[in-house]
């Protein structure tokens, strides 16, 4: 699988709710983008930090130092749209993982089931795999197949599309390409308590974040080793 999936983990947005860079927030003595980063390296054979134009943080300086590709949004002020775009134009491989930098709870056992349900039985690819769960989809933590999909993001790109749900949405309704969910059920079978979907927009998803870390009494989740799943 390794061969076949690149990570790109999205980090250009400006993070005001937060008033603070979420990547380089510090949670369990990490940096969230080093953990979303040593989550994925097991599973990708190249990992890309999607960053928008002109960003002067120290975001891109980490992500070289993480081992990462950094590539810069496709068209500025177009949020994920054009982070997905650009990520999925450097990919080399059939497969890509899309999150970003803000999913401090990533699940390796969750994204490997994903990827196999994005594979046929003959090596094909069924297309993409998106959870929905929680009370919507999550296109930002979802397998990609590279060609189809940069295709449907270049194409919202010249529309004028900003959203990722609304492509997931229209792919869904006219079943082009084509899309699988993964349903709540589905994701709790790797991920019971569902944290692989949890990401921080705001001062309080932070506090709870951490609040999870503590009560794990360490700080990475307990179905991660530094060995792998």
């Amino acid at each position: 699988m390794r061969d076949g999936l690149t990570g790109i983990v999205l980090a250009g947005g400006r993070s005001s709710r937060l008033g603070e860079s979420k990547p380089l927030v510090m949670l369990g003595g990490k940096l969230l983008l080093s953990r979303v980063a040593d989550t994925l390296k097991p599973l990708c054979r190249e990992l890309v930090l999607v960053v928008r134009q002109g960003q002067d943080d120290d975001i891109p300086d980490v992500g070289l130092a993480l081992g990462m590709h950094i590539v810069e949004d496709t068209a500025p002020g177009r949020g994920p749209i054009a982070g997905l775009h650009a990520g999925l134009s450097a990919s080399a491989t059939p497969l890509a993982f899309v999150t970003a930098a803000d999913y401090p709870f990533l699940s390796r056992k969750l994204i490997v089931a994903m990827v196999e349900a994005a594979v046929l039985p003959g090596g094909g690819l069924s297309g993409a795999v998106v959870p929905r769960a929680s009370g919507g989809l999550h296109p930002l933590h979802a397998v990609y197949p590279v060609g189809d999909w940069l295709t449907v993001a270049a194409q919202a790109l010249a529309e004028g599309v900003g959203s990722p749900r609304l492509l997931i949405e229209q792919a869904l309704e006219s079943g082009r390409p084509p899309v699988t969910l993964f349903t709540e059920d589905d994701v709790e079978r790797h991920d019971p308590q569902l944290l692989s979907l949890f990401d921080i927009d705001t001062r309080e998803q932070l506090v709870q974040a951490r609040r999870i870390v503590s009560s794990w009494g360490q700080a990475v989740r307990p179905d991660i080793r530094p060995s792998g799943l």
